[in-house]
């Protein structure tokens, strides 16, 4: 089973236990770069779409682009301070609910193993059609 799939896989998973909406018919569609593990990717992707909930009533994700940003990228606030904690940002532009929207992500070792993440949203829900 490929990373996309076992993302697809719990993300269903999660969808089915929590009872929140019924189980897509189709995988989550994932291009782009990222550094996450594919459990990271689980995590994150599940608290966009717990936020697309709250703000959309919506939390079906159909599919997100990753961009590791480089060092040099200067992060929005409120966030966490990656780099100087080891870690680093991602830009992700998810397609939620009929409509995009893009976050920062970021991350960082934990001291008890595995990632910590901070989820800032930059911008609002746009329509599929904006660039």
């Amino acid at each position: 089973m490929n990373a996309k799939h076992l993302i697809a896989a719990a993300a269903l998973a999660a969808a089915t236990v929590t009872g929140s909406q019924p189980a897509a018919a189709y995988p989550l569609k994932i291009t782009g770069r990222s550094l996450a593990s594919a459990q990271l990717k689980v995590d994150v992707l599940r608290q966009i779409a717990e936020y697309s909930s709250r703000t959309g009533g919506c939390r079906f994700l159909h599919s997100a682009h990753m961009d590791v940003m480089p060092r040099s990228y200067v992060p929005r606030q409120p966030t966490r301070p990656a780099l100087t904690l080891g870690g680093h940002f991602e830009v992700w532009t998810v397609n939620a609910c009929a409509a995009k929207q893009r976050f920062q992500i970021a991350m960082w070792p934990s001291r008890r193993g595995g990632a910590n993440f901070a989820v800032t949203p930059l911008t609002g829900r746009m329509s599929l059609a904006t660039s």
